[in-house]
């Protein structure tokens, strides 16, 4: 059974649901029929990523060895990710190229590298008259949404770029629909969960600015899949950033794929051309913590996204014969943790080829989850050592990570590190007890410098001798390839037809912005260390002294014989083409 096939199983009624409340009678959509653009990202999502969740759903549901995940039908390229000053981009150097067409500096929102402020796409489609909207599952104050909403020179400042959002600066409201989390940013630091210092209220500036706010998933269920849907809307569901899909309750906040097809309803019912970004961004977060779990149920929660979006535009073109062309692109930012399926551990005295998708299986939550219900649970009691040991083995490692082989050096060293203040040490080793026992590598917990994959989707117009037909034949062509990041960007303003050039003059007060133009020269010169871009927390798990090292034995696991056989078939003699591990490994610890 193909990947499509399940998805549409598991999303039908939803999407039925949706279209079906949305469908005009008059087929009058978008009275000017300008072209429209869904801008869909998935922050920190690598080559390796895509391989990572096919092989795991492919283990999980026991699928035939050649599925394909909704991604695999739309791949047409790649796209080339350095920023300005590094080799390496962070999410608002990538996200700026993105939304303005041009190479940024690392931390840098809406800015050129000479920190003069450039128009977006969105302020560009906003300025012939598109409905504009934003939705994800960070902060909507995070890099990549502030990067198409947003003006300043560090992704930080997201108290101002919560404030230019609504419309505090020279081009006044530009996004008709802000969706995600961050609500902390919009409220005074005397309201909870408010941290703004300038005891500005801008949930009630921007009702006054005429948003309609939608602050619970009630609200949010009473948009009835995007019917009722009033512009422009804020939707804040939770302080910082909404949780990662396996620790999700649905009771409290909607799915990426719920805000998607609620957002796209309301837009299209709305009779205008629409520009729309979609980001799926805890992919990201989850790989910065090396957590497979995170990372894998955040993966498939955006694939579910895009082919619910892919068949919504698909069906809305076969319904409406006057359908306005709507192209959808799907790319990443950039790769994060330097993923890779296969490991030779330091235990290993040789190359290991294999890694183990089953290990996963029984999770339950994220290692970010694990370890802040870890310190909630220090804190509610005094607790011993001997109290912590068992909580984490039992709790955490058995429910949470589904780990049922758990050593005791591991456990130690857990109980070690779950004391500390800071809790990335502690979830990173959670995320590396899993890892070890799946071969699953990670060269960092920041970003890396690879290619991202690019992928288009729009309907195929049934008419092949038409002028549209040909269009779309033009269309497909020219997004096939490897681009830099900024083609993104060039491409959807040729595409619209957008003036960038006069929104730049407005934003720098109606001088011409400085475009750094020898950004290519004297590499050495532009690298520099990304910690400080994601709130420089040292995610470095403490060395130990040699004499507190140990030798941490590790059983195998119990072999997959059925699984194994199936993909690979035997060895000559009936040996297994793998083994779970070596049988005389040990862990050395990092």
């Amino acid at each position: 059974m193909q990947l499509e096939g399940i998805f549409a199983q598991l999303g039908a009624i939803m999407l039925l649901a949706l279209t079906a409340t949305a469908a005009p009678n008059n087929g009058n959509w978008n009275k000017h029929k300008q072209p429209n653009v869904i801008q869909l990202i998935s922050d920190g999502f690598g080559p390796a990523s895509e391989t990572f969740a096919r092989s795991y759903l492919q283990t999980k549901k026991h699928l035939a060895w050649n599925v394909t995940m909704p991604l695999d039908k739309l791949l047409v390229g790649e796209v080339r990710t350095r920023a300005t000053n590094s080799l390496v981009t962070d999410s608002a150097a990538s996200a700026t190229a993105y939304s303005c067409g041009l190479k940024s500096v690392n931390a840098y929102i809406g800015v050129d590298s000479d920190k003069k402020p450039c128009g977006t796409v969105l302020e560009g489609a906003k300025a012939k008259g598109y409905n504009t909207a934003l939705v994800t599952t960070s902060r909507i104050t995070h890099a990549t949404p502030a990067s198409y909403s947003a003006h300043v020179d560090d992704r930080d400042a997201e108290d101002e770029i919560a404030s230019q959002q609504i419309g505090n600066y020279v081009l006044g409201r530009q996004v008709d629909l802000l969706w995600g989390g961050g609500l902390r940013h919009f409220l005074p630091n005397t309201t909870s969960p408010g941290i703004r210092k300038d005891g500005r209220n801008l949930v009630e500036e921007a009702k006054k600015r005429g948003f309609n706010v939608v602050n619970n998933r009630t609200a949010f269920d009473n948009l009835q899949g995007g019917q009722a849907l009033k512009l422009p809307s804020m939707a804040l569901f939770s302080s910082s950033h909404m949780a990662y899909e396996i620790d999700r309750n649905a009771t409290v906040e909607p799915s990426l794929k719920e805000m998607a097809l609620t957002a796209l309803n309301g837009l299209r019912n709305a009779n205008e051309p629409y520009f729309i970004m979609i980001e799926g961004a805890r992919i990201d977060h989850a790989a910065h913590n090396n957590d497979p779990i995170g990372h894998i149920h955040d993966i498939l929660a955006y694939n579910e996204m895009v082919q619910a979006v892919v068949d919504w535009v698909d069906a809305n073109a076969a319904s409406n014969p006057h359908e306005p062309e709507t192209v959808v692109f799907s790319v990443a930012d950039h790769e994060c943790g330097g993923l890779t399926l296969g490991l030779q551990r330091s235990e290993d005295e040789e190359a290991y080829y294999g890694w183990y998708p089953d290990v996963l299986l029984n999770a339950t939550h994220s290692t970010e989850f694990l370890a802040g219900q870890t310190a909630k649970w220090i804190a509610a009691a005094n607790r011993t050592d001997t109290d912590l040991s068992n909580y984490i083995k039992n709790e955490v490692v058995a429910k949470g990570l589904g780990i049922q082989d758990v050593q005791e050096g591991e456990i130690k060293r857990a109980v070690d590190l779950a004391k500390l203040k800071n809790q990335i040490p502690y979830t990173v080793w959670l995320s590396s007890i899993v890892n070890w026992r799946a071969h699953l590598g990670w060269s960092t917990t920041g970003h890396s410098g690879v290619s991202v994959g690019l992928y288009y989707h729009e309907a195929k117009p049934k008419d092949v001798w038409s002028e549209k037909y040909k269009r779309y034949q033009q269309r497909r062509a020219s997004v096939i390839g490897s681009h830099e990041n900024t083609w993104i960007g060039e491409w959807i303003a040729s595409y619209l037809n957008l003036d960038l050039g006069t929104i730049t003059k407005k934003l720098n007060n109606g001088s011409d912005y400085s475009w750094y133009n020898n950004w290519g020269s004297k590499l050495n010169a532009f690298t520099d260390n990304l910690e400080h871009y994601h709130g420089g927390l040292a995610r470095v798990i403490p060395n130990r002294s040699a004499s507190e090292k140990r030798d941490l034995h590790i059983d195998s696991h119990a072999e997959n014989e059925p699984l194994m056989r199936r993909i690979h078939g035997p060895r000559v003699g009936g040996a297994t083409l793998e083994e779970r591990s070596h049988s005389n490994a040990h862990r050395e610890e990092l």
